[in-house]
C-alpha cells in the first residue's frame, strides 16, 4: 500500500510539472512570435523576448531547447539598436561586447543563423571608429597589413559580409551589403550609420528577419 501511495504521489507531481511546462511552453511560443513580429518592423529591446513563466525561466529555456534561439535573437536585437545610434566613447564598450557575442554565433554550426550574425557584425564593424594608425592614414596599402586589428573598419566589414555570403548564399541582405561595399571606392566617414555607395544604407532590416529557431 505504501509503495502504491508513493508511486501515485510521484505520478501526481510529474503530471503537475508537465502541466506547468506545457503552460510555459505556450507562453514562450506566444512571446517569441510576438517579439519576432515586432522586430521585423523596427529594432526592439532584447528584453522583448521574455515570457511570463511559472517554472524558473532558465529551466524552461533548457527543457524547451530555446536558450540558443534567445541568445541569437537578443544579441542581434542589441546589435541593431546599437547600429542605429551614433558611435561614442560611452557606447564603445557595449558595442565591443555585442560584437564579440556575434562573433561567437558566427563560429557556430547553424550556417543560416551564423550568416545573419556575420552580416549584422559587418554592419557594426563598418561604423566603428578606425584605429589610431588607420585614422592617421586611411589610405594605407591593404597589402601591407599586419595583425587583423590594423585593418580599416571597411576591410573588417567586407570580411564579415563575405563570410555571411559564404555561409548562406541565399542571404540576400548580406549579398547586397557585400556588393555595396565592393563598389565603395574610398573609405567612408565614420560617423553615424554607414551609407556606402550612392547613399544606400547598410543594415536596414529588423532583428526579426531571421530563420526560425530550433525551439520555436
Amino acid at each position: 500500500m505504501t509503495r502504491r501511495l508513493l508511486a501515485a504521489a510521484v505520478l501526481l507531481v510529474a503530471a503537475a510539472f508537465l502541466a506547468l511546462l506545457a503552460r510555459d511552453a505556450w507562453h514562450w511560443s506566444r512571446a517569441m512570435h510576438d517579439a519576432d513580429a515586432r522586430a521585423a518592423v523596427a529594432p526592439i529591446s532584447a528584453a522583448a523576448w521574455r515570457a511570463d513563466t511559472t517554472l524558473p525561466s532558465g529551466l524552461t529555456e533548457r527543457l524547451l531547447a530555446i536558450d540558443d534561439d534567445l541568445v541569437f535573437r537578443r544579441t542581434t536585437a542589441q546589435a541593431l539598436r546599437l547600429s542605429a545610434r551614433q558611435v561614442t566613447p560611452a557606447t564603445q564598450k557595449q558595442r565591443s561586447i555585442v560584437e564579440a557575442a556575434l562573433a561567437r554565433i558566427v563560429r557556430g554550426s547553424d550556417h543560416p543563423r551564423a550568416s545573419i550574425a556575420a552580416d549584422v557584425l559587418g554592419v557594426m564593424l563598418y561604423a566603428d571608429p578606425p584605429s589610431l594608425d588607420q585614422a592617421a592614414n586611411p589610405y594605407k596599402d591593404a597589402t601591407q597589413l599586419g595583425p587583423s586589428d590594423q585593418q580599416t573598419p571597411e576591410q573588417k566589414a567586407l570580411t564579415q559580409f563575405a563570410v555571411a555570403v559564404r555561409l548562406d548564399p541565399t542571404n540576400d541582405q548580406a549579398q547586397r551589403h557585400f556588393e555595396l561595399l565592393l563598389r565603395t571606392p574610398l573609405p567612408a566617414p565614420h560617423k553615424g550609420v554607414a551609407r556606402p555607395g550612392g547613399g544606400e544604407q547598410l543594415g536596414k532590416k529588423g532583428s526579426g528577419a531571421r530563420p526560425p529557431g530550433h525551439g520555436y
